[in-house]
This record gives structure tokens, C-alpha cells and sequence, in this order.
């Protein structure tokens, strides 16, 4: 049964009370901080309409406040040694650890994700991200190359500089913690511009990172794309930008990072298949199918398997167990423990949601199978809820099958020839994550060798977790991230030195 409830009120009032306290504020040269610009833009909670808190509408004067901050901090920060970094990101995950809750009661008030099956389990995965890259920070070492007589030469890897982090709304503390602990650990300084939709979960957590930090280590910054965002993309002091998003506006990231020569790492969103063979083991398939689609996330993850391709011979088994699943996941109160699927973050995407639906109700031969609209009942009236949704035979050519549409609604359909729905899988503008469910070892090797995408798994789709290298092929985005190689590859530099004794030999 789907209802929305008043959730636990002491948890609503805590986060409320953070939220309060946040507003108004930046986190700018080692302290939580009145923006310069006295601006203020309303954060709603997107499970009831209402205002939670007000955030500054930064432009390009905060931008520069925290840049030159940053900019100030990074020749001390680069400085010390490696293993102190890392182990002053330890001491930052051990503080996330013990405010836990709090944390995450802020960001399930902030994202609208439910609390039990996403906005805690993503503060685990926040605080594991940084615990990771704090553990590997003596492996940024660099080599000793055999040269002349007389020489020494060896390589170093060295920080870059300023580094502009631009997160999204649907997974914010995770995000900004897969590009903070890399960067920081590595030796670089970093702004961080929080989605004008959910910042407060990513400013309270910078807040607290400043407690073991030098001043101007970790900044962050709150507003829209153009007037924040680009000018922090565009600065001439921010030597590295790494940004999750739309494809869109990675486009334009990109194009402002070549204009000045600067590196740039890109995780632009996906639409991944996820193909069922004949031989599945369904009691494993159906469950990872739903995993899949993340519905528990609204839908709104870049990695979500929302293209899934079922072998005729196990179409009418495994559709006959998805639909009673998804019928019953728990829309509600993203605060109630016992909801397993909360609110779209916004109007303007629940009705973006509800066009891709429309689009795909009124092309011929298309069937909804389930969901399909909003919720019924006035508990749901002020929020943006939507039902988890599955759409049987969308043509390929739709754009319901080629946008990512980033909400609860994923597509069906049947298929005979491997060969062909591999072909099918790769007709896509995106190559991020895809899944295939066989007991064929031959198959799972020829899909993993075939597939165009850089996260691939095989009777399993779980999400991207620390120390598996994450990233895409295509318009999915440019480099890897979450592990070990994307801190050493995307957040350092490599230097050759080559010292001469000044001795001739002999």
C-alpha cells in the first residue's frame, strides 16, 4: 500500500533545525560563512512542496572568494606529506561516521531518496569513499627509470592545483565525496558547487570537514549553473574540474576546460540495457532487474538498467514477477522508515517524467504496463511522487528509448538472436553500465568483450561502490572515478626529473 505519513518527528524537526541553521551560509576559507552576495533561493523538500531552508545565490564574486581561498591554501596543503592528508580524510569519515543520522536525515529531507533504502545507505557509501581514498594515499609514489652513468632519473606525482567540483542533485554526499576524497588526498585545494536543488546534506558535510582541515582546503559554494558553475569552470586558477551531470551541460564544462587547456573528468548519465538470456537463473535475474532500475532512487541514478531486453522463452515468467514487485514498493514520506521509494527531487522533473510517459501511451503498439501516473490521494497532492513504471515495446527510435529520462519508469521488450540484442544494447548515444543474466560462460564473455560501456556486470547490478573504477564510453562522460587509478590518473600530474652528477664517466 502506497500513503505518506508525518514520518518521526523528532527526525523531521532535527533536520529542519540543520537546514535552518545552514541557511544563508557558504562554506568558504575554513568556516561555515555569509555569502557575499545577499541573494537567497528557496530549497524545497520535494516530498511536500515546502521551503526547508534558503541558500545563497552565489555568482562569480563567491566563486572568486572561495578560488582564491583555495588557491591560498594549496602550496601548504600540497606540501604535506601524503600519509597526513590521508589521514586527516580518515578523521573526516570517522566524524561522518558519528554524525550519521543526522546526515542523513538532512539529505532524505533534502533529495527526497527514502531514508531506509538510499539516503543512509549513501552516507555509508560517502564515508566508505573517503575511507578508501585516505588508505591509499602512500601509493601516490612515482618510479626510478634506469638512464646514463652518472644520473638519476625517477618520476613524481604531483597535485594540480585548484580543483572545481560541480555535483548533481541525486546522489550529493556520495558524489561530492568521490571527487573530495581523491582530490584532497592527492594534494589538491577544491571548490565545490552544490546543486541549486539538494545543497544542504553537501554543505553540512563540508562543514564538518573543516574541523581537520586547513583553512581554504575545502570550499563550497551554492547557486545556479550559469552564474555559479560556469564561472567556476571557467576560472583561470582552477586547474582541474571534474563534473557530474546532464549531457548537456558536460558539453559546455568541456568546452570551457578547452579554452584554457585544462583537464576535466565527465560523468554525463546513461541508459543502460540490461539483458535477460534464456538460460537466467530468474530467482537471481528478476530481483537484480528491479536492483537495476533503481527505483528505490526514483529512478534518478546515471547507472540505472531502465533499457531491459528479456529472451522470448522468459519474457511472459520474468514479467509475471516484476509487475507484482513493483506494484508493491512503498511510495512515501522519504523520514518514514518504512517507505522504500520517495519523492521526485522536483516538479519541473516529475513533469519532464510524465511527458516521456504521455509520449510513450500515444505511440502505436506501445503497452504500460504498470504505474504510469502519479499516486492517487491528497496525502501525495503537494509532493512530486510518481509510481514505479514499465513500458512494453517502445520503438528504438523513440526518444522515450534514447533519452534519459531520470525518473521510475523502465522499458521492455522481447528479443530471439543474441547477436541482434547486442546490436540493440549498443544503439545508443551512451555507454555508462550494463548487465546480462546468463548461466552461459561463453555468452557472459561475449557480452562483456562486445558491450560499449565502461561499468559491466554479469548476473548482477549492484551500483558503482569504492575502489571499482567507474565511468563511461560515448556522451557517458570522459575518465574514471572511485578508485585508486582515478586519483593517480585524473587529480595528479606526472613529473620526469633527470638529475647529472655533473662527473664524467670514468
Amino acid at each position: 500500500m502506497n500513503t505518506i505519513t508525518n514520518g518521526t518527528t523528532a527526525a523531521r524537526t532535527e533536520a529542519l533545525d540543520i537546514a535552518q541553521r545552514l541557511t544563508g551560509h557558504v562554506v568558504i576559507d575554513g568556516k561555515l560563512a555569509p555569502a557575499l552576495m545577499s541573494e537567497t533561493f528557496p530549497v524545497e523538500n520535494p516530498a511536500d512542496g515546502s521551503t526547508i531552508a534558503r541558500v545563497p545565490r552565489c555568482r562569480r564574486e563567491d566563486v572568486e572568494r572561495a578560488v582564491r581561498s583555495a588557491h591560498r591554501a594549496f602550496p601548504a596543503w600540497s606540501r604535506t606529506p601524503a600519509r597526513e592528508r590521508g589521514r586527516a580524510i580518515l578523521r573526516i569519515a570517522d566524524r561522518l561516521q558519528a554524525e550519521r543520522e543526522p546526515l542523513a536525515r538532512l539529505l532524505a529531507l533534502d533529495t527526497g531518496n527514502a531514508i531506509a533504502t538510499q539516503a543512509r545507505p549513501e552516507v555509508d557509501a560517502a564515508i566508505d569513499m573517503l575511507r578508501l581514498f585516505a588508505g591509499v594515499a602512500g601509493e601516490l609514489k612515482g618510479k626510478t627509470i634506469p638512464w646514463e652513468p652518472g644520473t638519476l632519473c625517477y618520476t613524481t606525482r604531483d597535485p594540480l592545483g585548484v580543483v572545481g567540483a560541480i555535483i548533481p542533485w541525486n546522489a550529493p554526499l556520495l558524489l561530492a565525496a568521490g571527487k573530495l576524497g581523491p582530490a584532497l588526498v592527492a594534494g589538491n585545494t577544491a571548490v565545490v558547487k552544490a546543486a541549486e536543488q539538494a545543497p544542504l546534506a553537501p554543505l553540512r558535510m563540508l562543514e564538518l570537514m573543516q574541523e581537520f582541515l586547513p583553512p581554504g582546503v575545502a570550499n563550497l559554494v551554492t547557486g545556479f549553473g550559469e552564474e555559479a558553475g560556469q564561472p567556476l569552470a571557467t576560472h583561470a586558477l582552477v586547474r582541474k574540474v571534474t563534473f557530474t551531470g546532464s549531457c548537456e551541460v558536460g558539453k559546455h564544462i568541456l568546452h570551457y576546460c578547452a579554452d584554457k587547456i585544462c583537464p576535466v573528468t565527465l560523468e554525463l548519465g546513461g541508459k543502460s540495457p540490461n539483458i535477460v538470456l534464456a538460460d537466467a537463473d530468474l530467482e537471481l535475474a528478476v530481483p537484480g532487474i528491479i536492483m537495476g532500475m533503481r527505483f528505490t532512487r526514483q529512478g534518478q541514478s546515471c547507472s540505472a538498467g531502465t533499457r531491459v531486453y528479456l529472451h522470448q522463452d522468459v519474457y511472459d515468467a520474468v514479467i509475471e514477477r516484476v509487475i507484482p514487485a513493483l506494484a508493491k514498493l512503498r511510495l512515501g514520506d522519504p523520514l518514514d522508515e518504512s517507505t522504500e521509494v520517495g519523492a521526485v527531487i522536483s516538479r519541473e522533473q516529475l513533469e519532464r517524467i510524465e511527458r516521456y510517459v504521455t509520449m510513450a501511451r500515444d505511440t502505436l503498439g506501445v503497452r504500460i504496463l504498470c504505474g504510469g501516473a502519479r499516486p492517487e490521494g491528497d496525502a501525495f497532492a503537494r509532493g512530486n511522487f510518481y509510481l514505479p513504471t514499465l513500458i512494453e515495446d517502445v520503438p528504438s527510435s523513440s526518444p522515450v528509448c534514447r533519452d534519459e529520462i531520470f525518473g521510475p519508469v523502465a522499458l521492455v521488450s522481447r528479443w530471439r538472436d543474441f547477436d541482434a540484442v547486442l546490436e540493440q544494447a549498443n544503439d545508443t548515444d551512451f555507454g555508462l553500465a550494463a548487465a546480462l543474466w546468463t548461466r552461459d560462460l561463453s555468452n557472459a564473455l561475449a557480452f562483456a568483450e562486445r558491450i560499449q560501456a565502461g561499468f559491466v556486470q554479469v548476473n548482477q547490478f549492484i551500483t558503482p561502490r569504492p575502489n571499482l573504477a567507474y565511468g563511461g564510453l560515448k556522451a557517458s562522460g570522459l575518465g574514471k572515478e572511485y578508485s585508486l587509478e582515478s586519483m593517480l590518473e585524473h587529480f595528479t600530474t606526472s613529473k620526469t626529473v633527470i638529475i647529472n652528477s655533473g662527473k664524467r664517466p670514468g
